[in-house]
């Protein structure tokens, strides 16, 4: 269930299933922008206690966010319990609850060989070929290790991959049986591993079929010819995890590539005709007035279609960012972090917002999702995105 459902179509499923248990998807905890901050929870708490006046059966959390704070969210929804970690196995870990003491049990990493678009896709979700953009993973799991993410702690720090005709037998069968011609891969970085990434893609342009996809990639690449293969297989956008183009910043936010590297590809992408972004943070450890402006001319440089701009890090449990954090003062050890707590550099606040939002304000193709509520102000988009083909940000102005 997605917690943007009304109450009433919600209970009146549950009235017309009559379920033994009722699993409840959370995928984010927060909208992770600063200063507009959106916390979810209430929502989500008000879900359950929708579902509790018309059922009696468990209910049982699972998702993201929940792996991150599961007895927290567990408590908050006064849940029967939940799944910390992948959920390919809930079923059978479902039945588990009624055998076990524990309230929260953790799913082991899910065998990635055996993952595959169910074949009865229109039994699970009858409404699923409406969608005009389908989710493709190839793979699991980040041995990156940026100071702020949670991939790793979700994921696991190991990577596991799907063999490339898996992942393309799903493109080519969705295809051909539901039209389904755009897709996004949903993996945190495509090219984590440039060498599977490549053999999906030999895979795809093998099919020859019309589809066309856009992809989470980090600006980096061994090889600029990639990006033309890229192009051959259809990928007509990618959006780079970049966060920052000054070497100080990088280095302070554990990051892997080079400003070389970052105008590289931005010039493999152009040349190849593909479209591409840049999303950025500001206000990590280490950021000044002159750090920003190192980024922001080298985004001007490279001219990208679309720039997010993201102020302050949000800070999570069992991240090197917290750490630092509690040693800086920002927040104290132990403290709760459910509810959305940011680290904005030694700039501080004010002087980082305005910043930002004069930065912002100067430049077309700059989008900053603090500014405002993201949730409400882009929500019609954010649904019609669902039904049209591309990436979402393709409809910010230019």
């Amino acid at each position: 269930m997605r917690h943007h459902f009304s109450t009433s179509s919600v209970q009146k499923e549950i009235a017309t299933f009559q379920p033994d248990c009722i699993g409840i998807s959370l995928r984010n905890v927060d909208n992770a922008s600063y200063p507009a901050t959106r916390f979810y929870l209430p929502s989500y708490a008000a879900l359950a206690k929708s579902i509790r006046t018309i059922s009696k059966v468990p209910i049982i959390l699972g998702g993201s966010a929940f792996s991150l704070f599961p007895d927290e969210i567990a408590a908050y929804l006064e849940a029967d319990g939940g799944i910390k970690g992948e959920g390919e196995n809930a079923a059978r870990i479902f039945k588990e609850f009624k055998r076990k003491p524990e309230r929260i049990i953790a799913a082991d990493p899910t065998n990635m060989t055996d993952v595959a678009f169910p074949k009865n896709i229109k039994d699970l979700f009858p409404g699923f070929h409406r969608y005009k953009t389908m989710g493709i993973q190839t793979a699991r799991g980040c041995s990156n290790k940026c100071i702020y993410c949670t991939y790793p702690s979700l994921e696991g720090g190991r990577r596991r991959e799907r063999s490339a005709e898996s992942v393309v037998d799903d493109i080519v069968r969705l295809y051909k049986d539901f039209g389904i011609s755009s897709y996004f891969i949903v993996d945190s970085l495509f090219n984590a591993d440039e060498g599977h990434m490549v053999r999906v893609l030999e895979k795809l342009e093998e099919q020859n079929l019309p589809v066309r996809f856009s992809c989470y990639m980090q600006p980096k690449m061994s090889d600029p010819d990639i990006f033309r293969l890229l192009k051959r297989a259809g990928c007509i956008a990618v959006d780079f995890g970049t966060d920052s183009a000054a070497p100080a910043i990088l280095s302070s936010l554990r990051k892997s590539f080079t400003q070389d590297d970052i105008t590289a590809v931005s010039t493999a992408c152009r040349k190849a005709d593909i479209d591409f972004c840049h999303s950025l943070i500001f206000g990590g450890p280490r950021e000044t007035p002159e750090t920003i402006a190192e980024t922001v001319s080298l985004m001007d440089e490279i001219a990208p279609r679309a720039v997010i701009a993201m102020t302050g890090i949000r800070i999570y449990p069992g991240t090197e960012m917290e750490q630092i954090a509690i040693r800086e003062g920002v927040i104290r050890e132990g403290q709760s972090l459910l509810e959305p707590q940011f680290y904005l550099s030694p700039l501080g606040a004010q002087l980082l917002l305005r910043i930002i939002n004069d930065t912002v304000g100067e430049r077309r193709n700059w989008f900053f999702p603090g500014r405002m509520n993201w949730s409400s102000t882009i929500g019609n988009r954010i649904f019609s995105f669902l039904y049209r083909k591309g990436p979402l940000w393709k409809t910010f102005r230019k």
